[in-house]
């Protein structure tokens, strides 16, 4: 069981810390880059949860999957326009706790962060 939730917890973080155009701390020229690292941010603090108290990880998971929908809002009008439904698709995906969907939508704007936020 702790093994599953453990796994759980790979998939959550890579989907949530995903989309963070370069070493955290580092900001590009778009106004996008910041926010790109504040999603991965976000993502690092459910990695950082312990699993074994199901409560406290389920909070971190409502906290984070709510401060990452927050963040990922702004992001949207901040990529280039082509970018704008992939990044909604991520959230609705999140919203859901549709990780690997997020995932999945993010390849774009993953691609967009590694050539703009250096």
């Amino acid at each position: 069981m702790v093994r599953a939730v453990g796994a759980g917890v790979v998939v959550i973080a890579l989907a949530l810390c995903a989309c963070s155009g370069g070493s955290a701390g580092t900001l590009g020229a778009s106004k996008a880059c910041p926010l790109l690292e504040q999603l991965a941010r976000t993502g690092q603090t459910v990695a950082r949860t312990d699993v074994s108290d199901p409560a406290a990880f389920d909070q971190a998971m409502r906290d984070a999957t709510t401060e990452y929908v927050r963040t990922a809002r702004r992001l949207r009008d901040a990529v280039p326009g082509a970018l704008r439904a992939d990044v909604g698709r991520m959230i609705a995906a999140v919203e859901q706790r549709r990780f690997a969907d997020a995932n999945a939508a993010r390849a774009r704007v993953d691609n967009y962060a590694a050539a703009v936020c250096k």
